[in-house]
């Protein structure tokens, strides 16, 4: 997906916030579960 429509996404979801991962590509939980996890409880931890 470009970054730009992953922009788009992030400011039309409601809560929706873009984070870029390095040395990730299309499939994120495959190229990097760790990061994915980290992110993934820092949103809960924001949202609830």
């Amino acid at each position: 997906m470009p970054l730009d429509h992953g922009r788009r996404l992030a400011d039309i979801l409601p809560q929706g916030r873009l984070v870029e991962v390095a040395d990730s590509y299309t499939l994120l939980p495959q190229d990097r579960p760790d990061a994915l996890v980290e992110h993934l409880r820092a949103f809960l931890a924001e949202t609830g």
